[in-house]
């Protein structure tokens, strides 16, 4: 929340009290250089500071503490003068799923890591100057106090960073960059699939943002980096995976399970809906196709419906994939939605609090195989009054790919051509899924090749760390498209299929993947294509998420 919102929280106290540590932190690593504005260099540009507030919660919903942070006003920076490149990457959650059964199955030990303030640990590229955080002033003395007025603007002085700070454009980007220099001067080995993943013969990392994941055979092994990352960085070791980036992750080691929850969120969902007392709960999530509504009845209440969408979306993608249909039909509407969407929206959060504390249960195999389950919804939402729409001829792509029999990624999303037969829907389907496959295969072949190299690996795996894996089972329940997609030219019917869509035919040939026919109420994927019966729902739910 922004300095003015904070100052309307009844819990403002602890807000401005939080504010001390974060100024003194900064100071203590050297960030700042106090200096009259009389001495600000010519057509400097001088950047406003920002305070930035907000309730550090647990997954849970539980109070942490109330956090402070004094950023840098980015938006008043200039590209080309200000700054140039801002791209930094952070992890796929796949990779972490991965990575996670991959610990569960091998026994590895883990370790969660946050870097404390970790943008001001990096060096600035470029110069910047800001103006004093509001609330601050410079004493006699020469050092930045706090004022007995949170509003209070000193202007005598400026500070010229000396390292990086939130709130700049290339600030991501300038900690990612030391963060790598430092990883790779431990031996670690960066991932050529995914950047955000290092790889060492002792150990894999992964990384998202001031957020690291350590899996290692021995706790031995992570105390040592621990204490060589301690004299690079400034860090915090949090022990082992509990939770991560808003969730929950409970581990069973005697049945080598993993349980990945996102209550908070789901409980926060409910509140800004005002759902909580509600008691007309909903087994499914979306009983029915959402169209634009164009001539529809306008909202009927004030909720932010894009902001609950966001964190429907964030829930849909890490843990729920129960709601991913109902969510992508609802987040289409955002720019204007009606009473129609708004209704829709509800009905998912009533059966989100039907099953609130309710998550992701892996329960890996002890085949270690990766595969995939594809499906599509040929012009599903094509109906009479609405025929000319573009948007409503459009087919629906569904598929979720698993790693020991658990998924890992998963997707429901609109195709952006119109097919023109139900085999064509399919395949433009087992193209786009196979684009989200061909690199977590990569993925897996880079950790057997230059990671934890002293572990044996099942057969079924790979049966040498230099072998080619065997291939990856992709489930498709249409015949033709099988057909097609063992083809080696084109057909009369087939023939206007863009070439694009052809791309994963030298994987077939290649023996990667292998396309298998399975029955249409066995096939995951129909779960994130169309609105399900119950019965229906509960029995494909059951084999996903295991309750």
């Amino acid at each position: 929340m922004t300095q003015s919102q904070m100052l309307k929280t009844p819990d403002l106290d602890q807000f401005i009290a939080s504010q001390i540590p974060e100024i003194r932190g900064l100071e203590n690593m050297d960030v700042f250089d106090y200096k009259p504005i009389s001495t600000l260099p010519h057509k400097a540009r001088l950047l406003s500071s920002i305070w930035s507030y907000r309730r550090k919660r647990k997954p849970n919903g539980d109070l942490i503490k109330h956090k402070a942070r004094i950023c840098v006003d980015g938006s008043q920076q200039e590209l080309g003068r200000d700054y140039w490149d801002t791209y930094a990457p952070v992890v796929s959650w796949s990779t972490v799923r991965l990575v996670l059964l991959l610990s569960t199955i091998l026994n590895l030990k883990s370790r969660q890591v946050d870097y404390t303030q970790a943008f001001p640990q990096a060096d600035l590229t470029d110069p910047v100057y800001m103006r004093l955080p509001q609330g601050w002033y410079i004493s006699p003395q020469g050092t930045l106090e706090p004022h007995h007025d949170p509003k209070h603007n000193d202007t005598t002085h400026y500070i010229q960073l000396k390292k990086n700070l939130y709130g700049c454009k290339q600030a991501a980007r300038n900690w990612f960059q030391h963060l790598d220099t430092g990883l790779k001067a431990l031996g670690f080995r960066q991932s050529t699939t995914d950047p955000c993943l290092y790889l060492r013969k002792d150990c894999i990392m992964v990384v998202y943002t001031d957020d690291c994941l350590i899996f290692a055979p021995e706790d031995n092994t992570i105390d040592t980096l621990i204490a060589s990352l301690s004299e690079l960085y400034k860090l915090e070791d949090q022990g082992d995976v509990h939770d991560y980036l808003g969730l929950r992750i409970e581990k069973d080691p005697t049945n080598k399970h993993l349980t990945m929850t996102q209550t908070g969120l789901i409980e926060s969902i409910i509140h800004d809906l005002n759902l909580a007392n509600d008691s007309n709960t909903k087994n499914t999530p979306s009983d029915s196709i959402l169209y634009p509504d164009h001539h529809g009845a306008p909202r009927q209440e004030s909720w932010n419906y894009r902001s609950v969408i966001g964190k429907l979306n964030y829930l849909a993608q890490n843990t729920r994939p129960d709601i991913s249909y109902a969510v992508h039909q609802c987040a289409r509407f955002c720019t204007r939605p009606t009473a129609l969407h708004e209704l829709a929206v509800k009905r998912i959060a009533r059966y989100l609090l039907l099953t609130k504390n309710k998550g992701l249960i892996l329960k890996p195999t002890c085949t270690l195989t990766l595969d995939m389950y594809v499906d599509a919804d040929f012009a599903g939402m094509w109906h009479q009054e609405h025929s000319a729409l573009r948007e409503n001829v459009l087919s629906r792509t569904g598929y979720i790919i698993t790693f020991c029999g658990c998924p890992i990624h998963w997707a429901s999303k609109l195709q952006s051509e119109i097919a023109l037969s139900t085999t064509e829907a399919e395949y433009i389907a087992l193209s786009m899924a196979t684009r989200e496959l061909l690199p977590l295969r990569r993925i897996l072949q880079e950790i057997t090749q230059h990671s934890l190299v002293h572990l044996p690996l099942p057969t079924q795996f790979s049966t040498t760390r230099s072998s080619t894996m065997q291939a990856t089972q992709v489930y498709e329940d249409n015949a033709s498209c099988i057909v097609l997609a063992h083809s080696e030219g084109s057909k009369q019917r087939t023939k206007h299929i863009s070439i694009k869509w052809h791309h994963f035919r030298d994987q077939i040939r290649n023996g990667n993947l292998k396309v298998v026919k399975i029955d249409t109420h066995s096939n995951w994927a129909d779960i994130l294509t169309k609105p399900l019966g119950p019965q229906k729902f509960t029995a494909l739910r059951k084999l996903i998420m295991h309750w």
